[in-house]
């Protein structure tokens, strides 16, 4: 049945999001560029949503990936473990912060999130602790999409929509927000911000507390945001005096982004759990990864109980190939090393030319990992409100122009704030950044 002022795009028996809006149809990709059906290049700069991690068309990659299909495609998880699914666990294993020994996978970030919760409080359910149930999560801030997750994540338009459903076992403190923090964020940052973390630890009592979860740098959320210097240790301490887990997602920052295979290496990090999607298979095939502490999976498993949770297509052997070919890859092609090395040149020159331009708040980030913020008045960093939907505008504009960035808007308060993320793949070479660059700064140009 048709609904009355609703018009579908073309006749589409897919559910869009935004019914209104025109999709071109995708042809095929090669590198950092996008081909849709009429022959239109486009610039793939932020990776969809930062989940590209090494290119489109990498042949390397795809033929392994139907080798694996070929020769089983699916197993259940609770069944079978698989040659792929192992080695990647060790990739991972061999790469990660130490004391993190097993790995689990999903398919989604968001799949993470909620695993890694459950992994949580299952540790607390078994040490006879069961008080210890809540979350404290910061904002700005994004976890996923699925109820817990959204719960956790500073999202209200979201919220407005499904508030009831979502769990009121989550307690907020603000993130650190390099742009927007009300005292000296490199000298006194990490202080202030460890502070609200203490704070509320007290404030809610330390015996209620399962897990003080956050994204290590901050994605679209507060335009990747790095920590003050000495944030990290301070929450480390805090965390380890009051028996807290630490769940570092790393689901947008991890992969290479940052120029380090985990964004926690940059900080001294330890966490309990990391949880990672997006650029670990580059989205080859959906994937995403739980790593838990060895010492904590032992708990778990004793003669007397297992882990609890459990999907459909978890430990799926076809994700696992792709994560397994993209890990390899980023090896055998050097990228993280790139992504560190070419991350300098994109971040220098970013600040360098977009800075001055009218309407650019702030540029930031680390590696191939940028935010740009749009602010109606540059002294004040007062934002567009959200009516004027600038941010919608400039996308909007980067689209018809060929270049893909990924919007978000409300982080300056909640309701109004324009920013647009560039992830670029690890495979970016000087002439890929400049291009971008040349792009992004005339597309300003357009709107002002």
């Amino acid at each position: 049945m048709a609904i009355p002022g609703l018009v579908l795009y073309s006749g589409s028996s897919v559910l869009l999001r935004d019914p209104t809006k025109v999709y071109p149809t995708i042809s095929y990709g090669k590198g950092m560029y996008l081909y849709d059906t009429s022959g239109k290049q486009y610039i793939d700069a932020s990776g969809g949503a930062l989940a590209s991690s090494v290119g489109h068309g990498k042949r390397e990659i795809t033929r392994f990936v139907a080798a694996q299909m070929n020769r089983v495609a699916y197993v259940n998880g609770t069944q079978f473990t698989s040659e792929v699914v192992e080695e990647l666990a060790a990739e991972l294993i061999n790469l990660a912060p130490e004391g993190i020994e097993r790995a689990f996978f999903l398919s989604s970030g968001s799949e993470a999130t909620e695993a890694a919760i459950k992994f949580a409080r299952q540790i607390w359910f078994q040490r006879g602790q069961t008080g210890r149930r809540k979350i404290i999560a910061r904002t700005p801030g994004y976890h996923g999409n699925t109820l817990y997750a959204l719960s956790a994540s500073a999202r209200p338009h979201y919220k407005t929509t499904y508030g009831p459903l979502l769990s009121s076992d989550i307690v907020m403190i603000d993130a650190p927000y390099a742009y927007r923090s009300p005292v000296d964020y490199q000298q006194e940052g990490g202080a202030h911000y460890a502070k609200l973390l203490e704070e509320a630890i007290q404030r809610e009592g330390p015996e209620t507390i399962m897990a003080f979860m956050f994204e290590t740098v901050i994605g679209s959320s507060a335009g990747a945001s790095v920590p003050p210097p000495d944030y990290f240790a301070r929450v480390q301490e805090i965390c380890r005096r009051h028996g807290i887990l630490m769940i570092a997602d790393e689901v947008m920052c991890g992969s290479g982004r940052t120029g380090r295979f985990f964004a926690s290496e940059h900080f001294g990090l330890k966490p309990d759990i990391i949880t990672m999607g997006k650029g670990i298979s580059s989205s080859y095939v959906p994937l995403s990864a739980v790593l838990v502490r060895g010492s904590l999976a032992d708990e778990i498993h004793n003669p007397r109980s297992k882990y609890a949770h459990a999907q459909t297509h978890m430990q799926h052997p076809v994700a696992a190939a792709a994560g397994l070919a993209v890990v390899r890859y980023m090896k055998k092609h050097g990228l993280i090393e790139n992504a560190d090395k070419m991350g300098q040149y994109f971040q220098s020159e970013l600040r360098r030319r977009l800075s001055p331009l009218p309407h650019v708040g702030h540029v930031g980030g680390i590696g191939l990992m940028a935010g740009v913020e749009f602010v109606y008045n540059k002294e004040t960093k007062a934002p567009f409100p959200r009516q004027e939907k600038f941010v919608e505008h400039f996308i909007a504009a980067a689209f018809e122009a060929g270049l893909i960035v990924w919007p978000n808007t409300g982080q300056a308060d909640e309701t109004n704030g324009d920013l647009v993320m560039l992830g670029p793949p690890l495979t970016i070479k000087k002439r890929h950044a400049d291009e971008i660059i040349d792009l992004f700064e005339s597309i300003i140009l357009s709107l002002t």
